[in-house]
């Protein structure tokens, strides 16, 4: 069987065995990857072995008869670069990680490459590690998903009809439609959610985000840590937020559910997330 090797971000894992674990691979140059790692939880008189973790980031090494949307790979080398420890040192940043992990394992096929959401993940990911806030580096990892895969919203104009915008009164968002809706359109649409009229402005900036944004951040580099947001300011964000979380639950199918943990982290104790 041909041999591939790639860096990678572990997207899922799940114990197989006593010994072997099946993992899901976000690699730079084929995509995701499914693959299964066997003795990798085996242990020797000198060493302990745990396996492979949840969102590190490691050179990998793995054959496969035929690369395909149902292929399981078998992972014959890792050697990890990160494990982020600095995610673990906070819930807030743990909840923003593994909601990541959860939407790029959602939205992204196996064997397609996306090079450029693999390097906004792993930047996004040594961004958390340092930082105090995690609402607005959330927001622009999901604008940047959602521009990798093709499925941005409008919100320039109107996505049922293309006219402008009124400036005025609350604008309604249609994720079946794309985008946001003037009041004509809006009035026939079932599927729509109300945007809040200050969250705007974020949805509609590429900039989204504070300084030193993931998009900046080179390997190894900590951000600065920005000061403490205005509560009308995370208010926005986290209707920009919900915005795109809504636009990214009907991409999916159903709801992420690390999503509720970053919005409300008391209901962190009834989700489990994906292993």
């Amino acid at each position: 069987m041909p041999t591939f090797q790639d860096r990678g971000v572990t997207l899922r894992r799940l114990d197989y065995s006593e010994t072997s674990q099946i993992l899901v691979v976000f690699t730079q140059r084929y995509g995701k990857v499914r693959m299964i790692a066997k003795g990798i939880r085996r242990s020797t008189r000198k060493r302990f072995a745990t396996g492979i973790d949840l969102l590190e980031v490691g050179d990998v090494a793995f054959s496969v008869r035929t690369p395909g949307q149902e292929a399981l790979a078998i992972l014959t080398a890792w050697r990890q670069r990160s494990a982020f420890s600095g995610i673990r040192g906070a819930l807030p940043r743990i909840h923003a990680a593994e909601y990541a992990a959860e939407v790029v394992a959602a939205l992204t096929e196996d064997w397609d490459p996306h090079p450029q959401l693999f390097d906004t993940l792993v930047r996004f990911l040594e961004y958390l590690a340092g930082a105090d806030e995690v609402m607005a580096p959330v927001v622009r990892f999901q604008r940047r998903l959602l521009e990798a895969i093709g499925s941005i919203p409008r919100f320039d104009v109107c996505a049922a009809c293309g006219r402008p915008l009124e400036p005025h009164g609350p604008p309604y968002f249609s994720s079946r439609e794309g985008g946001l809706l003037c009041p004509s359109c809006e009035a026939s649409r079932a599927e729509k959610r109300q945007v809040r009229p200050d969250s705007l402005d974020i949805l509609r900036s590429k900039e989204t985000g504070t300084r030193n944004h993931p998009s900046e951040v080179s390997g190894g580099v900590q951000p600065r840590r920005p000061s403490r947001a205005p509560d009308a300011r995370l208010n926005a964000m986290l209707g920009a937020f919900d915005i795109f979380n809504y636009h990214i639950s009907h991409l999916m199918g159903r709801a992420p559910l690390l999503a509720a943990c970053l919005v409300d982290p008391r209901r962190a104790r009834t989700i489990v997330p994906p292993q």
